[in-house]
């Protein structure tokens, strides 16, 4: 079994609004074991980040000035999932910027692999934890976070 997890950063909050992704990471996951199979990519998104998304995520216009479009990045990173399933940490989010990146790019939805997120089940299983973020869960199963 084989899936990609995925995560991406954005200009903002809202795809319906116009915001768009500026980055975008993926690692197949196979029989359980991360692979050498990576996907990155920054992507000029041709419009200003929000002061508050540039404080989540780091990024500023200037990092993303020789960024490739979007036009050049989806399709290879949908290239890249091929079939496996999408994996992601708050995925609802993360998959409307990625559905709303193809429309702009008219790809049809059904290239699209299912998807699953974390969060979801996290809440599911452990609903009596206060927080459920990942550095949060991480902590509860005592899995060492690593920031490179």
């Amino acid at each position: 079994m084989a899936y990609v997890v995925f995560d991406t950063e954005t200009t903002g909050l809202s795809p319906q609004m116009g915001d768009r992704i500026i980055e975008i990471a993926a690692i197949r996951v196979r029989n359980g074991h991360m692979t050498d199979e990576v996907f990155h990519s920054l992507i000029n998104p041709k419009r200003m980040i929000s002061f508050g998304a540039s404080r989540v995520n780091n990024m500023t216009q200037e990092m993303l000035l020789d960024a490739p479009e979007a036009s050049e990045v989806i399709p290879k990173f949908l290239e890249f999932v091929g079939v496996d399933v999408l994996v992601a940490h708050n995925a609802e989010f993360d998959m409307a910027f990625l559905k709303q990146e193809m429309k702009l790019l008219n790809i049809p939805e059904q290239k699209l692999p299912p998807f699953l997120c974390t969060l979801d089940k996290a809440q599911k299983k452990n609903p009596d934890l206060p927080r459920h973020t990942l550095s949060a869960l991480a902590q509860y199963f005592g899995i060492p976070m690593d920031r490179k």
